[in-house]
């Protein structure tokens, strides 16, 4: 079973650039978890909660200021992953309009990585 959490916003101060760090912007984070085992009965305990997944992938974004998406990428996984019950996870992080003199809608960073 996946569960997807589709483009979370998160305003931060993240970039190696200084206009980033002073002016901050929008992010936009999704994530998909696989967990291989079905739910048993219909009760959350079965299933990864997706309201505890997003308060996560929140608290990681805002315990410290990120030089590098890729570090963001990967310290998300980390927490994530502490979930035995999840077996892979795919996270992207996208800032739109970053600070790139031509015109480009986006960049974004995809992490992948599977329970060890």
């Amino acid at each position: 079973m996946k569960i997807k959490i589709n483009e979370l916003r998160l305003f931060g101060y993240h970039g190696l650039y200084k206009e980033e760090k002073e002016n901050g912007q929008e992010f936009l984070i999704s994530v998909t978890v696989t967990q291989d085992n079905k739910p048993e009965n219909d009760d959350i305990s079965n299933v990864i909660d997706y309201s505890l997944l997003v308060k996560n992938i929140k608290e990681i974004f805002e315990s410290k200021r990120y030089n590098l998406i890729e570090s963001l990428a990967v310290d998300i996984s980390d927490r994530v992953m502490l979930d035995r019950r999840i077996s892979s996870i795919s996270i992207s992080v996208k800032k739109e309009n970053p600070p790139i003199d031509i015109d480009i809608n986006s960049v974004e960073v995809v992490y992948e990585a599977i329970q060890k």
